[in-house]
């Protein structure tokens, strides 16, 4: 038999079991609100770098520039007689010494002209002597004998012409170098003088650089400097060369002056015509701050780098430039030796900010 509780006594206990409830979520929440956050006790993270120790160093200016490569001494070997191309005994490439034969043209009618002048020549001297031992013995007079010996003399100079003609029909180099050219074939006909060239010849053991400076590099220029150059061909290859010469006048239409570099070229690695590119050295300063180009930022022509202290912060420092080259810059200003600077990962920093340095140099 079911028993029912009657509805008087069942509305109290409801209330009751409702306080209790209410009272338990209060407190719960009370408790929750009061409670710390983890993650809000955690420290900020820092911002992994890598950084290196500032150190003395040297460090040179430089000047890029391009420039072609030119043989020092180079002869374009032209006839100085006429006649037909006999023979012809060298060839492109080959080196040849300075006076070295290189053809010969048809001598016929040299060796005849020559011959004659010859004869003409012995004879009048041996007049001149008979006619010597005549004037001698008062038997002709002064007159006579100096008109004889002027005429010895008229033909000596025409049989020196004479073996002058025949010897140029052996063309000679005029230099010691390399046969870059020959223009000529066996069988040609040269005229003496003519423009048109035989051989050219260029020497290639010392090579020169020419190149064209704005006027404003004219106080950093001297003679002596040192410059490296690089080619296409030997990639792998720096070529020392010197400053030779600098011209005393800038054009007026470029704005430029001409300096010349003196290159060694004994092993015969370079070849006239070679493209370069130049870096000539201006100065050196010995014992100066040098850092990596890489650590170095540039807002609106003003240089900064990151230094970080011992507990781990970083500052930006503004910094004043001097020389640079390829890799790294000279600071004459807002740094000193045994500095901590950051030279990977300052993208992300900003002044204040924590770092962890993840990697430490002992060079800059």
């Amino acid at each position: 038999m079911k028993t029912t509780m009657p509805s008087h006594r069942i509305q109290p206990f409801a209330g009751l079991a409702a306080l209790i409830l209410t009272t338990s979520l209060l407190l719960n929440g009370c408790g929750q609100a009061g409670a710390s956050d983890p993650k809000a006790e955690e420290p900020p993270a820092r911002i992994p770098v890598a950084t290196a120790q500032v150190n003395l160093d040297s460090i040179t200016s430089n000047f890029k520039t391009t420039a072609v490569l030119e043989a020092r001494a180079e002869a374009d070997v032209v006839s100085k007689a006429n006649g037909i191309v006999e023979e012809i005994l060298v060839e492109e490439g080959e080196f040849v010494k300075a006076g070295q034969v290189l053809a010969h043209i048809r001598d016929d009618e040299y060796q005849i002209a020559a011959s004659q002048a010859e004869a003409e020549l012995n004879s009048a001297m041996q007049e001149l002597r008979r006619i010597k031992d005549m004037a001698a013995r008062d038997m002709i007079s002064a007159d006579a004998y100096d008109k004889l010996r002027f005429q010895v003399d008229l033909m000596q100079a025409r049989y020196d012409m004479a073996a002058l003609n025949l010897a140029e029909t052996t063309i000679r180099a005029p230099i010691s170098g390399h046969i870059a050219v020959r223009y000529v074939k066996t069988g040609n006909l040269v005229k003496q003088y003519e423009a048109k060239k035989l051989f050219h010849i260029v020497a290639m053991e010392q090579l020169q650089g020419n190149v064209h400076l704005p006027e404003r590099e004219l106080q950093n220029i001297r003679v002596g400097q040192s410059a490296q150059l690089r080619v296409s061909a030997l990639p792998q290859k720096v070529v020392e060369a010197t400053v030779e010469r600098i011209s005393p006048v800038v054009d007026t239409q470029s704005g430029t002056f001409k300096v010349v570099l003196s290159i060694n070229n004994q092993d015969l690695d370079l070849k006239a015509g070679m493209f370069a590119h130049v870096s000539l050295n201006y100065a050196t300063r010995d014992q100066t701050v040098v850092v990596p180009r890489h650590a170095v930022s540039s807002l609106d022509s003003q240089y900064s780098v990151f230094t970080v202290d011992a507990e781990g912060v970083a500052h930006k420092v503004d910094v004043k430039i001097g020389f640079e080259d390829e890799t790294r810059m000279e600071i004459i200003e807002g740094l000193t030796a045994g500095q901590q600077i950051v030279v990977s990962g300052q993208a992300n920093l900003k002044d204040a900010a924590l770092v962890e340095v993840i990697r430490s140099e002992q060079k800059s």
